[in-house]
């Protein structure tokens, strides 16, 4: 082992244990995996969910609401009464009077509550401009929302109303605020309810039903919701929506058991409605949902190097600062253009201190030579890009070294494995 060489082990030793000592009691980080080097990569921008396009789903939920009751009926004779009788019968005197089951004047008036399931399509579009989206709007429910109640309508009559909403229709305009993958939306417009009514009556020990009222009524609606992106084309959304809505009177025909003339009702539903939903949507792909892998950002700065210098280096820059000063005290001075020094030869035994002369070393092949402005050593690294066809090499002066003392070396050996045994124990 030559000079340099052993200095640069002294030096790498000397860190290593100076490294090992400040972390003295943080040997448990020895049982984490250790991970390659890392490498700094370019900095990138989360892309936020695009909402911009046609889209169309399905939803299901759950309604309730109120309906009003307020039935009147109409004769269909001249009298206007409902269930006329002569009173002279068998004469020419056209007198009539009520009948026992008479309706004309009698109002029902009432009200139920129709709840239950809900379930639908819709379709609509959004154009996003910066966080905020505008878009329109227009779904079809089925409807299972029905509710059954009877009232009393005048001394022995009695009336029992089945209420259903049989579908509900709205078409809406939204607006909304896009935060990333989240956008709360308020929505408005128009509500169409398709309703049925079936009543029947017991009117003086005379029980009837009526023809079926059914009836589409006309009116408009209002909520919120929020919408959240699953994935990049895929949302779910949370809604409520408010309907009223008030259509024009229905008419039905009066049972003959109980007379002539018509019964009518004005259609008025007050509906609330909770439902979820998922769409799909045509457009831009944007960013990711919050359900996707978000993009893997590498860290800013990350540690590129190892912890302790590398040994060939340090060994080869030892060599170069030995043969400098060799050099330097040297009578006959190398010129001024110095060979690059690439692997080193082996050393020939040193002569002894009474030799006279040094023993010159083998003669080696000539040297590739590299032009340099100045005496001091060309060194190639591991960034250079310089590929050298044959072995450079560099013809060093015998130098006289005395022997050690065996005495020396073993001291010297000694405190080497001091200091491993050391550097082990941390």
């Amino acid at each position: 082992m030559d000079r340099g060489r052993r200095i640069a082990v002294k030096y790498r030793m000397a860190l290593a244990f100076f490294a090992t000592s400040c972390m003295a009691g943080m040997s448990v980080a020895a049982d984490l995996p250790v991970s390659g080097p890392y490498r700094s990569g370019p900095f990138m921008v989360r892309q936020p969910v695009e909402w911009t396009g046609l889209y169309f789903g399905a939803n299901a939920g759950y309604g309730w609401g109120k309906y009003s009751s307020n039935i009147t009926f109409t004769g269909s004779g001249a009298s206007g009464l409902t269930n006329p009788v002569p009173l002279f019968p068998g004469t020419s005197i056209n007198i009539v009077v009520p009948g026992p089951t008479e309706l004309s004047g009698t109002r029902i008036i009432g009200s139920g509550s129709p709840s239950g399931a809900i379930a639908g399509g819709q379709i609509g579009f959004n154009w996003q401009a910066g966080m905020f989206v505008f878009g329109a709007e227009i779904d079809g429910q089925w409807s299972g929302q029905e509710n059954t109640f009877t009232v009393a309508c005048g001394p022995g009559c009695t009336a029992t109303e089945s209420i259903k909403i049989r579908s509900l229709a709205t078409g809406r305009g939204r607006f909304g605020l896009a935060f990333d993958w989240f956008m709360p939306y308020v929505t408005g417009g128009a509500a169409l309810v398709n309703g049925l009514n079936n009543l029947s009556m017991t009117v003086a020990g005379t029980t009837a039903s009526f023809a079926p009222l059914s009836h589409s009524t006309l009116g408009w609606t209002a909520g919120a919701g929020v919408e959240v992106a699953l994935w990049s084309n895929w949302s779910a959304k949370l809604e409520y929506l408010y309907i009223s809505a008030n259509g024009a009177t229905k008419i039905a025909p009066i049972p003959n058991a109980l007379g002539v003339g018509f019964a009518s009702t004005p259609g008025e539903y007050r509906d609330n409605i909770v439902r979820v939903g998922f769409n799909y949507r045509f457009g831009p792909r944007g960013g990711p949902g919050v359900l996707e892998q978000p993009v893997s950002v590498r860290d800013g700065y990350a540690w590129t190097g190892d912890v302790l210098p590398n040994l060939q280096y340090a060994t080869d820059r030892a060599n170069a600062q030995v043969a400098a000063a060799a050099r330097a005290k040297s009578p006959d001075r190398a010129p001024a253009t110095t060979p690059v020094v690439t692997r080193d030869v082996a050393m020939q035994p040193a002569p002894v201190a009474s030799e006279a002369a040094p023993v010159a070393r083998p003669a080696a092949p000539a040297p590739r030579q590299v032009a340099s402005a100045t005496n001091e050593p060309q060194f190639l690294t591991a960034d250079d890009d310089v590929y050298t066809d044959a072995i450079v090499t560099e013809t060093k002066p015998a130098r006289h070294v005395a022997k050690k003392r065996p005495e020396r070396e073993e001291d010297e050996s000694a405190r080497m494995k001091r200091i491993m045994a050391i550097c082990s124990g941390c």
